[in-house]
């Protein structure tokens, strides 16, 4: 079931703001930078439903408001929209395969950086994973807390699991992005390509994270590898992340 507009409204930009800032957001902050045409009294009994709602919630250190699962989930399904990543992200994604090279590893790379996410592709067939970026999401502020930032490096070093719990064991390709929220977020693609077979694509952060940015990212990337594989030699391709992994294993 829908929210009214102004409660949706209320809570686009308290998602937006708090992934952006990592603040709890206050009916202050609300009612300056958000037109609504209402007194500040009526934001903060609509602040207040949406508490009682179970979209937000206040830490008990703050004034201010948070999303919740629930809220999060609300904006996913019904407020964010996937759209093309800006020009800049485009083209640094699009020159990986006009000059191949370890093209999974610089894809991901390239994900990762543009989202500040720890992600990871995953080739079902050839059983490997390459990941990216943990170093810096670990810089964000939900991580100062330890035990967080050693269960978030747990979770990525069982992707498997990751994976299964993104698709839900679905053994077809999606698509369109899958969301999963928790204590981290998750988001990811799983689909299948003629020259590489099955394969994902995910990206994990805090709970906070951008998951508008990430779905459109994650989206354009995969259809990039669609895009391209027309003209590309599939065993050349392959021969690349062959070559690559034996080197690895030399070294």
């Amino acid at each position: 079931m829908r929210l009214d507009s102004r409660k949706e409204n209320i809570l686009d930009f308290i998602v937006r703001d708090y992934v952006r800032t990592a603040s709890p957001v206050s009916s202050e902050r609300v009612n300056k930078k958000v037109s609504l045409g209402v007194s500040p009294a009526t934001i903060r009994n609509t602040m207040l439903e949406l508490d009682n709602g179970g979209f937000l919630e206040q830490p008990h250190t703050s004034a201010g408001r948070t999303p919740t699962d629930k809220g999060y989930r609300y904006f996913i399904q019904n407020l964010m929209r996937l759209k093309e990543p800006e020009a800049y992200i485009r083209r640094s994604m699009d020159k990986i395969f006009v000059q191949p090279g370890e093209i999974f590893e610089e894809l991901n790379s390239a994900i990762s950086g543009h989202l500040g996410l720890f992600s990871a592709i995953f080739l079902e067939d050839e059983n490997r994973f390459f990941k990216h970026g943990l170093s810096e999401v670990l810089k964000e502020p939900e991580f100062m807390e330890q035990n967080r930032a050693v269960d978030f490096v747990n979770l990525t070093e069982h992707l498997e699991k990751v994976v299964s719990e993104i698709f839900g064991g679905q053994n077809k390709k999606s698509e369109e992005p899958e969301f999963t929220i928790g204590e981290f977020g998750m988001a990811g693609m799983l689909f299948e390509d003629e020259n590489w077979g099955r394969f994902a694509m995910i990206s994990l952060g805090p709970r906070r994270m951008n998951y508008e940015k990430a779905g459109s990212v994650l989206k354009y990337a995969k259809g990039d590898v669609s895009r391209r594989k027309v003209g590309t030699p599939t065993s050349l391709l392959k021969n690349i992340i062959s070559a690559s992994g034996k080197n690895k294993r030399r070294k």
